[in-house]
């Protein structure tokens, strides 16, 4: 074989093989997150992609954020503190589309375990949204609970497989 053709074809072959690899890589990646029901590794970036509820940035103190995996029941239930300087919450509300909790019926109880929990009163009712996925993804259903104002968010999840 001639020598241009033999150096073609191991440039091809090396640049084919580096892009299955790298592809594979990112498959692989993507499916660890996904898979990765901890509070520990890739926590944002699980929620982000088992439910249409986006992170924004969030306080980094420690009192702002807090995670709980209860693996007989198959649940992660997490609280964020939303920077709201940082965040235009009217656009946060519409991107993630939440709906006004108004006189929605939620069972709230599911944030029982955490030190922050969601309350509503009549005073702060209009800040509060949620978005709820009951049946809406084969793999999750989820409870989001936003405070416009103070940026607090509970999400709670129920991991189906």
């Amino acid at each position: 074989m001639k020598q241009w053709l033999k150096i073609t074809l191991w440039t091809l072959g090396s640049i084919v093989g580096t892009g299955i690899l790298g592809f594979g890589g990112c498959v692989g990646c993507v499916q660890a997150i996904i898979n990765s029901n901890s509070c520990n590794r890739f926590n944002i970036d699980n929620i982000e992609t088992r439910i249409p509820v986006g992170i924004p940035t969030i306080h980094s103190d420690p009192d702002c954020f807090s995670c709980i995996l209860d693996k007989a029941a198959n649940t992660k239930t997490n609280y964020f503190r939303i920077r709201t300087d940082v965040v235009e919450m009217d656009g946060y509300v519409k991107r993630n589309f939440f709906m006004p909790i108004d006189e929605t019926e939620l069972d709230l109880s599911v944030f029982s375990k955490l030190a922050k929990i969601p309350e509503i009163t009549p005073e702060n009712a209009q800040n509060l949204y949620y978005s709820l996925g009951i049946g809406k993804r084969q793999r999750t259903d989820w409870l989001a609970i936003l405070d416009k104002n103070s940026g607090d968010l509970w999400v709670h999840m129920i991991y189906k497989d």
